[in-house]
């Protein structure tokens, strides 16, 4: 048995034509690679598209590659990601389950005592047998895993693939403000395979009753800072998993996205002016031409604001980049009476902005308080921003919006007015 795990595909993320070349082609050679590879199956943990449903052009590379899978007889294992759920299944995952492009294999059943079981999904070639959760909004998926019958799951015998979408917090090795990963235990235990998605990593580790635990990463990049990671030398893949009589090998298989320069410069204790100074010499020396060239400036000025920094006239020096990319979200300067939230990117920014304030409301809901209120805060705002759909009339996209919004607060449409 052979077969291959993908996750954090995020197609739909970049916004520049250059790099949605980029982030189409890398998805496609992964695709390419598992024909070839003619493996049994293919694994998606998760955040295969960057919203629930991506524009057209997205939508229509994502089928036609899928096509190919379908034809050539692999099947496709998946589950929804953060990014990619949908609480009412309105989502391209489920489209292409219609189509049986794909196979959604999260089969939850309410039991009645407050619990939940899952279903297998069995390949008809291999005998593997393959379930799993989705990752909710919000972090929210820890309440299924708080409800789940795992005594069911460890008692089938048979080979047995966990697929699943959340950060494990014994394997995550940066201390950030994210707060939706959970503990090992969380996890049945006694399956061969845990396929992961969410750490943008590649990761394998081994626990006595967790094998296997493997993440493959991103592919590309799903936020701005696996960018720097990337031009920091960071490789990205896909996993290819062969299970023989010897036992079960994992195989990370690297695919090169892009060449990158990386320009990053310590403002501490420094003038703008220093700074400028140091910037311009840099994208001098420079080699940018066909190269996604990612611009990091941080620490705090000790005169002059960050607003005083030449980032559009070294931009004009980069000739023939394919991208830039500037990261100023660690500059601050002391000429700010204000200090912004800090972070490594956007969901960084917003959880520490809502960390910060979210103490000076008051109400009696406690799930909307702490870490719990942060989270649906941040589900709620991430729903708020979904872009409009080609030929969408714009009452039917607000109450699409006001659809997703209420859905990451367990709520329905039906609880209040729609637009009309």
């Amino acid at each position: 048995m052979k077969f291959a795990h993908l996750s954090d595909i995020h197609l739909g993320f970049q916004k520049s034509e250059n790099l949605q070349r980029t982030e189409r082609s890398v998805f496609e050679r992964a695709i390419d690679e598992c024909i070839r590879r003619k493996v049994d199956f293919i694994l998606i943990a998760g955040d295969l598209f960057h919203v629930n449903i991506p524009e057209m052009r997205v939508q229509k590379a994502a089928f036609a590659k899928f096509r190919q899978v379908y034809e050539a007889g692999i099947p496709v294992y998946a589950v929804y990601g953060s990014h990619d759920f949908s609480p009412v299944s309105n989502s391209v995952i489920d489209l292409l389950n219609e189509t049986r492009y794909l196979t959604k294999v999260t089969n939850v059943v309410e039991t009645g005592d407050d619990r939940i079981s899952l279903e297998f999904t069995v390949d008809k070639k291999t005998g593997a047998k393959i379930t799993g959760l989705p990752g909710l909004k919000a972090g929210k998926d820890s309440v299924y895993y708080e409800k789940l019958d795992r005594a069911a799951l460890e008692r089938e015998g048979g080979f047995k693939i966990f697929l699943f979408h959340g950060g494990i917090d014994e394997m995550k090795t940066e201390v950030g403000p994210e707060t939706d990963f959970m503990a090992l235990s969380s996890l049945p235990r006694g399956f061969d395979y845990y396929a992961g998605g969410h750490m943008h990593k590649y990761h394998h580790a081994r626990y006595p009753d967790h094998p296997n635990v493997v993440y493959p990463g991103t592919l590309f990049a799903g936020y701005h800072s696996d960018l720097e990671e990337n031009a920091r030398g960071q490789e990205r893949g896909m996993v290819f998993v062969e299970v023989g009589q010897d036992g079960l090998t994992v195989e990370f298989v690297p695919l090169p996205n892009a060449e990158y320069t990386l320009i990053d410069i310590d403002a501490e204790r420094k003038r703008a002016s220093t700074v400028n100074s140091e910037l311009l010499e840099k994208v001098r020396q420079s080699d940018s031409k066909d190269k996604i060239v990612v611009i990091k400036i941080h620490g705090e000025l000790s005169e002059g604001k960050t607003t005083d920094i030449e980032y559009a006239k070294a931009k004009e020096g980069l000739y023939g980049a394919l991208e830039i990319k500037v990261n100023r979200s660690r500059l601050t300067s002391r000429e700010y009476a204000i200090t912004p939230a800090g972070g490594r990117d956007r969901t960084e920014i917003e959880t520490n902005a809502f960390r910060e304030n979210i103490g000076e409301v008051r109400m009696d809901e406690r799930e909307l308080m702490g870490d719990a209120g942060i989270n649906t805060a941040r589900a709620m705002l991430s729903a708020a921003i979904l872009p409009i759909l080609q030929n969408e009339k714009r009452t039917d996209y607000q109450n699409r919006i006001i659809e997703n919004m209420l859905g990451t607060a367990g709520l329905k449409i039906r609880d209040v007015a729609r637009i009309d």
